[in-house]
């Protein structure tokens, strides 16, 4: 009887073994890709962060706006992004800030900020596609019961008329 006991023993752990193997490959393997679909959408956050800084210098280049006025651009900055700015609201600050900008240097100004505008929304649509693939893998099984940080990816999408596809951000 006592020698049964052994055989069922060394058969459940020699069966175990692959179970075990198997579960450690799945766990690296969702893991692995939380991993990415982390770092991906810190990526991309520090793109839409840069967008800011890029079109603030590229204004100031063109306009020789002094840094004082950058907190007066704050004011305007989501406007800039949205599609439907006021052109004539645009023009008064630009003019406000530097009143010897040249007229010439208006459309490549505006070129460049729609440029800009339009890379800062497809950065943002992925961003929430990112978040989203996270939030269903973080959801399924078996990733949940194998990945290890479950915290969420956290980003507050600027709403924009142009940034939105649809529904709202």
């Amino acid at each position: 009887m006592f020698g049964y006991i052994i055989v069922i023993t060394v058969l459940l752990v020699i069966l175990s073994i692959p179970v075990l193997v198997a579960i450690h490959f799945v766990s690296l393997h969702y893991n692995r890709k939380e991993k990415e679909l982390r770092d991906e959408s810190e990526a991309h956050r520090k793109i839409l962060e840069g967008t800011y800084d890029r079109i603030w210098s590229n204004i100031k280049l063109r306009s020789g706006i002094s840094e004082k006025y950058r907190r007066s651009f704050n004011d305007i900055y989501p406007d800039l992004l949205d599609r439907s700015i006021n052109n004539e609201q645009f023009i008064d600050w630009l003019l406000d800030c530097a009143p010897d900008f040249s007229p010439d240097e208006y459309l490549p100004l505006l070129e460049s900020i729609a440029l800009d505008r339009e890379k800062f929304v497809n950065h943002q649509r992925r961003m929430m596609s990112l978040i989203k693939e996270h939030r269903i893998l973080l959801s399924s099984r078996p990733a949940k019961w194998v990945i290890k940080d479950r915290s969420a990816i956290y980003y507050v999408p600027m709403d924009t008329e142009y940034s939105r596809w649809g529904r709202t951000l």
